[in-house]
């Protein structure tokens, strides 16, 4: 006959076994990024939550968003990307103005007042689309606009010392302008085109200004692609050397994205502006279902490689379809990454840390890389997950597998 409180105490022992092993895990262990100590290696790679208002500023429900996550034990939350042009971008976070401080304000304050997580924040610059299909190209700009670009970032930089951000990154990954300018695609004949060297120009004078505003000890990154994933565009050639030239002048970390290009996007409905998230490229960018797990991980690696060659200690951000800790811990323990970008796992369960810290992972709500979020993003909808109730745009609190059932 069993022993049913027998049964109890082993399965208490052995629930208390896999809870030493998680504890022991490098992803879970403290990490430092310069003077930046996270309380470990789990990181939120920007997700657009389209929880702004229309004119960018911060809402209740966008501090509720990241506050959530933050409480779930993540070491580390990067912001979506925050606008820092003036121009119309809705439901996009802003940073063009002055009167977008206290708002920034208002989430940071929450996420160190409510956690022990870190903030930080990305910063980055769209050029012109137009619904009729016009797209504006880094070839179109004249030196006055590159200059402007240059001038709205490092205002906005001004601005996050007075935001109460953790570290900042630049948004030079996929589409954005910073991207278009380092790819090869950039066929500007001047200064700011055509070489490596030249294709750099833009983000490091960003990056140079911005370190002599902010200091020696404020961490910055950058978000950069390790390859387009479109023919002629930038490769693990030229991203490895644009990371070191990077790491030479003293950045304190590189986020390794890739994908997300114009060149391979399908045709734009008409009446909507085009997309680049809608060819292979962009595909990548968010790997599917169907992609292998960690599809991006080599990327990061080849970056971490190039690094620590050329005698750089650099960490370097992975992310792309990481469902699980174990998986994880396999992509540090190998040196493939320093960090682990998580985002649409935490969107599902923004608890995904947390229980597996308190020996739960079967509780775990488990993202199935359908995308439903990267469509709605394409929309302009509030980010959401399909396995959340119907018309919540936020995630049951708690949240387990049994519940998902009843609410579909």
């Amino acid at each position: 006959m069993f022993n049913y409180t027998s049964i109890l105490e082993f399965n208490d022992m052995r629930a208390n076994t896999f809870c030493m092993r998680i504890a022991e895990m490098m992803l879970f262990q403290p990490f430092q990024v310069s003077g930046l100590k996270l309380k470990n290696r789990v990181v939120l790679v920007p997700l657009v939550t389209s929880l702004a208002t229309e004119d960018g500023d911060v809402t209740d429900e966008l501090i509720r968003r990241y506050l959530r996550i933050a409480r779930g034990g993540v070491g580390w939350l990067i912001t979506e990307c925050v606008v820092v042009t003036p121009r119309q971008s809705p439901l996009n976070l802003r940073i063009s103005d002055d009167r977008f401080i206290t708002g920034l304000r208002r989430l940071t304050d929450a996420i160190h007042g409510e956690s022990g997580a870190k903030i930080g924040i990305q910063i980055g610059h769209f050029l012109k689309l137009s619904k009729s299909g016009y797209r504006q190209k880094v070839e179109d700009l004249s030196k006055e606009e590159i200059r402007e670009i240059h001038d709205q970032h490092i205002a906005a930089a001004e601005r996050v010392k007075h935001c109460g951000f953790d570290s900042l990154e630049w948004d030079a990954e996929s589409c954005m302008t910073l991207s278009q300018f380092l790819s090869r695609k950039n066929r500007r004949s001047d200064e700011y085109g055509g070489t490596l060297e030249n294709r750099q120009r833009l983000l490091l004078e960003i990056y140079e200004a911005t370190r002599e505003l902010l200091g020696p000890d404020y961490v910055l990154g950058a978000r950069i692609n390790g390859d387009d994933l479109c023919l002629g565009g930038t490769t693990l050639l030229h991203s490895t050397k644009t990371a070191c030239e990077f790491a030479r002048r003293g950045i304190d970390y590189i986020s390794v994205s890739c994908g997300g290009q114009w060149e391979d996007a399908l045709p734009s409905p008409p009446g909507e502006p085009p997309s680049a998230y809608t060819g292979y490229s962009g595909l990548r960018c968010w790997p599917r279902a169907w992609d292998p797990d960690g599809a991006n991980v080599y990327l990061a690696e080849g970056i971490g490689k190039a690094l620590r060659k050329a005698g750089y200690r650099t960490p370097v951000i992975t992310a792309g379809k990481i469902p699980a800790a174990e998986f994880a811990e396999e992509i540090l323990r190998k040196g493939e990454a320093d960090l682990i970008g998580l985002g649409r796992p935490l969107l599902c369960d923004p608890d995904w840390v947390k229980k597996y810290l308190e020996g739960r992972p079967q509780d775990i709500v488990r993202c199935t890389y359908c995308n439903h979020c990267a469509e709605v993003n394409d929309l302009f909808q509030t980010t959401t997950c399909t396995y959340w109730p119907k018309g919540d745009i936020q995630p049951p609190d708690p949240f387990l597998p049994k519940e998902i059932a009843t609410q579909q």
